[in-house]
């Protein structure tokens, strides 16, 4: 599986922007198989294409997240964290503690 996050928001906004791409296959037994587990936990391929927070603010961070499985599907999901559900902000916490490509 491929996941590849983009954060954008904050204080610096656009300029801020940065990118983490995984394939889990290589990031190593036990922890591709955390991040495809919390890629299943979080329903992530039925989630809707936006989740949005009721009141977003021009500083919030609004990530965008695709998973590429092995079998070729595909999606993709834009959200403010406290719209994503729980397994999906663990996932995002996970991913964006990597190093940024």
């Amino acid at each position: 599986m491929r996941l590849v996050l983009k954060s954008t928001g904050g204080f610096t906004g656009p300029a801020g922007a940065q990118t983490r791409t995984v394939d889990t296959a290589a990031a190593g037994a036990a922890d591709g198989a955390r991040l495809c587990q919390l890629l299943r936990d979080s329903d992530f391929f039925a989630l809707p294409a936006q989740l949005q927070s009721s009141a977003p603010q021009s500083w919030d961070f609004l990530y965008t997240l695709m998973a590429q499985a092995d079998d070729g599907q595909c999606h993709t999901v834009s959200y403010h964290l406290d719209a994503a559900p729980p397994a999906l902000r663990e996932l995002t916490a996970a991913l964006d503690a990597r190093a940024p490509d």
